[in-house]
């Protein structure tokens, strides 16, 4: 295994390196990027915005929903997949319950015959 020396940096660097980094966790970590964090990391990582001028923005929009956020994972409602405004779900075709339904019919069928035979047993 051998190891990479990592290359060396000069002071200007890291300090480019360092004010970057506070930028981005200022905006993040703001009460108003805390408000809506998908916009504070859109603002933090893709704009060259100073905090100043982000944390105004982000106090002037309104704040994240979380239930559209959730909403936006799942994909658009399908309204014929059972989504909203959707049939209601009908169960004919479970299978567990037709086979329920079937066992239920033999059960009374057997009892009723078993029923039957003792009655004619009994009379006879």
């Amino acid at each position: 295994m051998t190891k990479t020396k990592l290359a060396a940096v000069s002071g200007e660097i890291n300090a480019a390196v360092l004010s970057e980094r506070l930028r981005v966790s200022a905006i993040l970590e703001s009460a108003e990027g805390k408000r809506n964090p998908a916009m504070a990391q859109e603002l933090a990582l893709r704009s060259s915005l100073d905090i100043d001028t982000a944390r105004a923005i982000l106090g002037k929009a309104p704040a994240e929903n979380p239930f559209t956020a959730a909403m936006s994972l799942l994909g658009p409602i399908n309204l014929g997949d059972g989504g909203i405004g959707a049939a209601p779900a009908t169960f004919t075709n479970d299978s567990k319950a037709a086979r329920l339904k079937e066992i239920e019919v033999n059960v009374k069928n057997f009892n009723d015959e078993k029923r039957g035979t003792r009655a004619t047993r009994a009379a006879g």
